[in-house]
């Protein structure tokens, strides 16, 4: 049935206001912004029932009070949905202003009206669609790449490449020519991996796709402390030999091995580490194991809060020598008789594998010490992206996440380039570090500079032709060696924080300080911990430093030309705000102008808004089918997978965005299914 707007004729019947009583989660607002297309739906249709009872109950009070008609209307306010590119979400868009009447329902008289969109939803004015819309473009998307979206999927991998010869992937078909495996990375992934790539972080999540492949991204930290993606895979399970596969291609992409690489305990990952990364140390995450603490301590021992204290002391501390900490456990074991507990004697014969103190000599060894910088990607990564996207839809979303992350980057290098860091001392050592450091690591550098001035101090000197030897006692008493070299003009501290982390420690900067230095020497700024810019000059500029498929493809370079122009006069008009407004008005008034030269697609191409969503025609011939859907219930390899702990468990279910149930009503993590359950859990 067609949509029909009426004439509201105010001298036959008063103004009645209808404001549906609804949640606050489901109430909309212009701006609201849902993690993926269902939820928008979902809290659509929620909006909808709102309106309906409380269109019921003004019934009720209306026709007591005037003649029934044989019209029956419903209610219908429009909204639209919006793509929001910056934060990954579907936003709520403008709502019509206008009430639409469908005559089939409510016994109202068709003149009535409501105060509703201007009371409820804030009076906007533009075109929408309807739920059913779509819903029905939505299954148009699906239908559309049904049984050649792998094969989609690798033609873009291939465009990609054909545009860029630096785009790398590989892929790996079944005995049925179906997708198992594939690992991309772009020019821009490689340039960061050659800056940042010394330590790298490797973990793999699910719930990104409808096949259920694992999605396993290698993930850094760059100059700003952030997450970075050097390449990204899609496997279809978690065995030696699947691992080996994408370790064997992401080296052959980067041209060399990390230095150090950082997983949870899968045993799968450990082997094919152990295969093909030969020369890269491998690290456990920490959180993981220490999160268990509390399963696998004696029940005895379980409100000891002071055991727990040790050893986390113990475990986390970074200032401990291999020596000291085997005592400080081997004390702590005995103390509360855990010598024969199976779960500490085995982690105590991984102790290289996790243990900060097997790390102190290892270059940039605190750098990445859990997988919660993959961990906080995933989940950035989740996102963009749902459960049932086809490949080609994930693809889509995985570039638009990345694009975002490097947006965040270079927002970052923008304000390192304009904005100049408040100071705490008058030391010319802290304005120099301001101008070479990144603002997140000269934030970092100050603290050790503060810590120098004002809670440190010399105990001790002694000097020779040679060496010049300074004892430094910090705030907690404690003492640290720092030994100047004079042949090789070179500082080194007891505490190895240089090592550890790339920068100085508050021993070295009192040093400095009692040498009257006024900068800092050139062999102590890391490269990765310097601006961007300097970095660049240092390493050599990128190959690619713009995504090559934005530079051939013609309808992107048209928009960059707009982009260009709009800017341009907008920092020309800056300090004038009415001509501001005029330049905005005037730019509202040729885009509605030019709307009125959109068509709707002819019959002959139905499917053009399906083909324009994913900006490309589904292929002819599919020679790669589909991959069949796959179990995620832990690795497949011989050896048995990291268990997940309760604990853990519950920290994820936690962090679930929560979401109605039907039954009860309630916002939580459960359904109508278990509804009575978990609430009485």
């Amino acid at each position: 049935m067609g949509d029909s707007i009426i004439n509201f004729d105010l001298d036959v019947f008063p103004e009645v206001a209808c404001v549906p009583a609804c949640p606050n989660e489901l109430r909309p607002y212009v701006g609201k912004k849902f993690h993926s297309l269902d939820e928008g739906i979902v809290s659509i249709e929620g909006l909808k029932v709102g309106i309906e009872m409380d269109e019921m109950h003004a019934q009720e009070g209306f026709i007591t009070k005037r003649r029934r008609t044989s019209k029956r209307c419903e209610c219908r306010a429009r909204i639209s949905l919006k793509y929001v590119f910056e934060a990954g979400f579907l936003g709520l868009g403008e709502v019509h202003r206008r009430f639409i009447w469908d005559c089939t329902k409510a016994n109202i008289g068709p003149t009535m009206t409501f105060k509703f969109l201007n009371e409820f939803l804030g009076g906007y004015d533009t075109v929408g669609i309807t739920v059913a819309e779509l819903r029905n473009y939505v299954q148009g998307l699906k239908t559309y790449v049904e049984g050649s979206d792998a094969q989609m999927l690798l033609d873009e991998m291939a465009r990609k490449k054909k545009a860029c010869p630096d785009f790398t992937y590989h892929y790996q078909l079944g005995s049925s020519k179906e997708l198992k495996a594939l690992f991309w990375c772009d020019a821009i992934s490689k340039r960061n991996y050659q800056l940042y790539g010394d330590v790298v972080s490797f973990d793999s999540t699910y719930n990104t796709n409808r096949y259920c492949m694992i999605f396993s991204p290698f993930t850094g930290k760059d100059n700003h402390g952030k997450p970075v993606t050097f390449g990204a895979a899609l496997l279809s399970n978690e065995t030696i030999e699947s691992y080996s596969w994408l370790f064997k291609h992401f080296l052959e992409s980067m041209g060399q091995a990390p230095k150090m690489i950082v997983t949870d305990q899968d045993r799968g990952m450990r082997a094919a580490i152990r295969d093909v990364l030969v020369d890269t140390k491998h690290r456990w995450c920490m959180w993981h194991i220490m999160l268990k603490l509390t399963d696998k301590i004696p029940r005895r021992c379980l409100e000891n809060e002071e055991l727990k204290k040790e050893i986390s002391a113990c475990v986390w501390s970074e200032v401990l020598e291999p020596e000291e900490f085997e005592d400080s456990w081997m004390g702590i074991m005995e103390r509360y008789e855990l010598l024969h507990v199976e779960w500490f004697v085995t982690m105590f014969g991984d102790r290289e594998m996790w243990v900060p103190a097997y790390f102190r000599d290892f270059p940039m060894g605190s750098l990445i010490r859990t997988t919660s910088v993959s961990e906080s990607e995933n989940s950035f990564y989740k996102t963009f992206t749902r459960p049932r996207s086809n490949l080609v839809e994930f693809i889509m979303n995985f570039d638009h996440a990345l694009a975002a992350q490097r947006n965040s980057s270079s927002k970052l290098d923008y304000m390192d380039s304009t904005i100049i860091p408040p100071f705490s001392s008058q030391l010319v050592l802290e304005k120099h570090a301001a101008t070479k450091y990144t603002d997140h690591m000269f934030k970092r550098v100050q603290r050790e500079i503060v810590d120098a001035l004002h809670h440190c101090s010399t105990d001790g000197l002694l000097k020779d032709d040679v060496l010049e030897i300074s004892t430094i006692k910090d705030k907690y008493s404690k003492s640290w060696v720092v030994t100047y070299t004079t042949s090789e003009d070179s500082y080194s501290c007891s505490c190895k924080l240089f090592g550890r982390e790339g920068i100085l420690c508050s021993h070295i900067f009192l040093v400095f300080k009692n040498r009257f230095l006024k900068v800092i020497p050139d062999k102590y700024f890391h490269v990765r911990w310097l601006k961007t810019a300097l970095a660049d000059a240092i390493r050599g500029p990128a190959r690619c430093l713009t995504d090559p498929e934005l530079l051939s493809d013609p309808n992107q370079q048209s928009k960059n030309k707009v982009a260009d122009i709009f800017f341009s006069y907008m920092k020309k008009f800056d300090a004038d705000s009415a001509i501001i407004d005029l330049f905005s008005a005037g730019i509202d008034e040729l885009g509605k102008s030019l709307m009125t030269r959109i068509h709707e697609p002819s019959s002959g191409d139905k499917d053009k808004p399906v083909k324009d969503f994913y900006f490309a025609e589904k292929p002819a011939v599919v020679r790669v089918q589909p991959p069949s859907v796959v179990s995620t219930k832990g690795s497949k390899s011989d050896s048995k997978s990291r268990l997940v702990s309760a604990k853990e468990k519950a920290i994820k279910l936690n962090s679930k965005p929560l979401r109605q149930c039907k039954k009860c009503g309630e916002f939580g993590h459960h359904d109508s299914r278990n509804c009575g359950r978990q609430k009485g859990k």
